[in-house]
């Protein structure tokens, strides 16, 4: 008995599930748009089902998952064997790069809900590209910016920064970036970018094996694909500072510092040749070292004797000015100089004058 009432049981079982069962036979429920431009507009697909049951069935629901995909059907019955056909579209404006939504449809048979999914990659058109990658870098590719500006590092550190990236092409590119300085390395993920999709230049700034300290201005020359004769400058920026964090009260207490006679340098009625000069003073307990004294503002150069200064003892930094290469009437230069004083360790020379 208790066998009968098991078999008796797991028949009504396989009746439940079979009057939940699909009646519906769908033949797609899936579609690549592949790539294609944003400027073709709207795009379409035709989902169909058979209706395989006894008895008519209608759609009665279809939600997007999206308001950029709109789904069409009929909501008349389909009679027993006939196709239905579901509509969906996708507007592609303002929505760059890769995409995958999926529509979800509720039919009168009462059958468990069916998802259709949709996903492609659009291809920006350049107004909408630019909105969100504005620098462009070849025919191919648009960056989110014109420069990668590292920040401060502190020396023997390494800091690292991201540059997106957007292949406007219609075609899989492989970047490749050149001409780097020693101290920096830049790796490109993915290494394969398909078309219309993003990508990042990951560049890593090693302070500890650059000569510099202050600002550092480099560049990268990125390419579209290894054999491209085509290709972009990226300029590189880092501001180099020295570590004093480890310095102990005692140390601080001994510690070299940069004293000038003059932070402004004036030459008043610039002349061909014009020449000054302001004096550097180690007043600290320890000897003074000058990392770098430059300037990057036109006609300007400057030069210092000595790179290390004994407790007590002084230099002089001369500034030079060639007036016919100032860009107006007005000198009004900014000399950085760098030292191992951790108190002021960056000291602004203003040099000063007209024409």
């Amino acid at each position: 008995m208790k066998l009968i009432a098991h078999i008796s049981a797991a028949i009504l079982a396989l009746t439940a599930c079979a009057a939940h069962a699909q009646k519906v036979t769908w033949l797609e429920t899936k579609h690549d748009f592949g790539a294609f431009d944003e400027t073709l507009g709207p795009v379409s697909t035709d989902f169909r089902f058979i209706n395989t049951s006894p008895d008519p069935v209608a759609i009665v629901a279809a939600r997007a998952s999206c308001g950029c995909t709109t789904p069409e059907y009929t909501r008349d019955p389909i009679a027993p064997g006939d196709t239905a056909t579901l509509t969906v579209t996708y507007d592609p404006a303002g929505r760059p790069g890769r995409f995958s939504k999926y529509v979800a449809v509720d039919l009168s048979d009462g059958s468990p809900r069916t998802k259709l999914f949709i996903h492609g990659t659009v291809v920006g058109s350049p107004t909408s590209v630019a909105l969100r990658f504005p620098a462009q870098c070849g025919t191919t590719i648009q960056l989110a910016r014109g420069a990668v500006m590292s920040g401060e590092v502190t020396k023997g550190k390494m800091r690292t920064t991201f540059l997106e990236a957007y292949n406007r092409s219609t075609e899989p590119i492989q970047p490749t970036v050149s001409n780097l300085p020693k101290y920096y390395t830049v790796t490109v993920t993915p290494e394969t970018v398909p078309p219309g999709e993003q990508f990042s230049f990951i560049v890593y700034m090693n302070s500890a094996t650059c000569p510099l300290y202050g600002l550092v201005t480099d560049s990268m020359t990125i390419r579209a694909n290894p054999a491209d004769t085509a290709a972009c400058t990226i300029p590189l920026t880092a501001m180099v500072r020295e570590d004093f964090s480890n310095l102990t009260p005692q140390q601080l207490q001994k510690a070299p510092v940069a004293t000038l006679s003059d932070p402004t340098v004036d030459f008043g009625h610039l002349t061909a040749g014009a020449t000054s000069t302001t004096t550097l003073t180690n007043t600290g307990k320890t000897p003074l070292i000058i990392r770098r004294i430059y300037t990057a503002d036109p006609g300007v150069t400057v030069s210092c004797p000595d790179t290390t200064l004994r407790p007590g003892k002084s230099t002089t930094i001369t500034v030079r000015v060639d007036p016919a290469q100032l860009p107006g009437a007005i000198l009004n230069a900014r000399i950085s100089l760098i030292t191992n004083d951790p108190t002021n360790p960056v000291i602004t020379i203003r040099a000063v004058g007209t024409l």
